[in-house]
C-alpha cells in the first residue's frame, strides 16, 4: 500500500494543515519552554505602546509588538515565533503565572520557580 503523492512545489495546503506566518506576530496568549526539558511558561503577546520598566505605565512611544513571560517583560525576538505553535487561553496564562509565583515562595529551587532550570519530576513540588 502506498501513500498519496503530494506535490509540495504546488504551494497549496497539505491535508487541511493551517500554518502561521512567522514574520508577523499575532496578539494572544501562548505557552513555551525556555529550555529543553524546562517547565512551561505563559507568554502574552500584544500590540501597543511600550511599558515603562520602572512604573509599568504606558509610555508615549510608537506602538509595537511586545511580550510578557509569566508577567515579566521579554524581548519579542526571544519569544516569537517559538511560541506561535502553542496558543492557550487567558485563564491558562494566568494559571502559569500563578504557578510560578507560588513556586518562588514555596519551592524556590524548583524548575517551576526558575523556568530556565531543567524539570525533574522526582524533586519538583506536587501541585493540587
Amino acid at each position: 500500500m502506498a501513500r498519496q503523492h503530494i506535490d509540495y512545489r504546488a504551494g497549496g495546503s497539505v491535508a487541511g494543515y493551517v500554518g502561521h506566518n512567522t514574520e508577523i506576530p499575532v496578539s494572544g496568549f501562548y505557552r513555551m519552554r525556555l529550555r529543553s526539558g524546562g517547565a512551561y511558561v505563559g507568554v502574552k503577546v500584544w500590540f501597543g505602546a511600550p511599558l515603562d520598566p520602572v512604573t509599568g505605565e504606558e509610555m508615549d512611544r510608537s506602538h509595537r509588538f511586545q511580550a510578557l513571560i509569566n508577567g515579566t517583560y521579554a524581548e519579542m525576538d526571544s519569544v516569537w515565533p517559538k511560541c506561535a505553535g502553542d496558543p492557550i487561553t487567558e485563564a491558562e496564562y494566568q494559571h502559569l503565572c500563578a504557578t510560578q509565583q507560588w513556586a518562588q515562595q514555596h519551592a524556590p529551587d524548583s524548575a517551576l520557580a526558575q523556568p530556565t532550570r531543567r524539570f525533574d519530576p522526582n524533586t519538583s513540588p506536587i501541585l493540587f
